[in-house]
């Protein structure tokens, strides 16, 4: 076999003096060194290829649309979170302003009620008392918890669904050096959301309003609600 494979000539000129462990073919000297200068420029064409997309990759990221959508989702629940806090906010101040509208009136009748009898001297033990009675019970409506609770919106429409970022399965297995296999994909990612609202039921004769954020909400007197007014 070993003067066989001597016997073989030259890929080029058909007079064989070395050969290549690579391609297995035998050249004459120059055509063995015109062999191996081509090996050579490939060579540096390859590593010019590695050198570009290690400078493509560390410039250039195709992520841009999904960061996009991350931040345009951002800015559409910020003005959910803000349309809903204004909201009830709104509705907070309309119930607030209601109550002292009414306790205003209460007010007022009891002090021409006061203003006239004590005019004309003429009043009594029981209308003393009962202008007694009034005011303690617009006391307790002034210190006391008010009727109303912050709670959280039933409503699937007005919540804000949330995101993650998953990467989606890929079956090829990454590239390990000297493996001679065909590199992975780019692995894919997508955003997904879930949807994290939350429901409290209440009883139908309590006054609500909707809280835009989860977790409990403490009770205010109404006269905490007033002095921070």
């Amino acid at each position: 076999m070993a003067s066989a494979r001597q016997d073989k000539p030259c890929a080029e000129c058909q007079i064989g003096v070395a050969t290549c462990n690579g391609c297995d073919k035998r050249f004459c000297l120059p055509h063995f060194m015109e062999h191996r200068q081509q090996l050579d420029k490939q060579m540096d064409e390859v590593v010019q290829e590695h050198n570009q997309l290690r400078d493509a990759l560390s410039q250039h990221s195709n992520t841009s649309q999904l960061f996009s959508r991350i931040n345009a989702w951002e800015q559409a629940s910020i003005r959910k979170i803000t349309a809903a806090t204004e909201q009830a906010r709104a509705d907070l101040q309309e119930f607030c302003d209601r109550t002292k509208h009414r306790m205003g009136d209460s007010l007022g009748k009891i002090a021409d009620q006061l203003k006239s009898k004590q005019k004309s001297n003429l009043y009594t033990e029981k209308e003393i008392g009962g202008w007694i009675k009034q005011l303690d019970e617009l006391r307790k409506m002034l210190e006391e918890p008010m009727n109303i609770d912050i709670i959280d919106d039933k409503d699937i429409r007005s919540s804000i669904r949330m995101i993650k970022v998953i990467e989606k399965s890929n079956s090829e297995e990454l590239l390990m050096p000297n493996e001679m296999t065909v590199p992975p994909k780019a692995p894919t990612v997508r955003m997904s959301t879930e949807d994290t609202s939350k429901t409290t039921s209440k009883s139908s004769n309590e006054k609500h309003f909707v809280c835009p954020f989860q977790g409990a909400c403490h009770s205010t007197s109404f006269s905490d609600m007033l002095a921070s007014q």
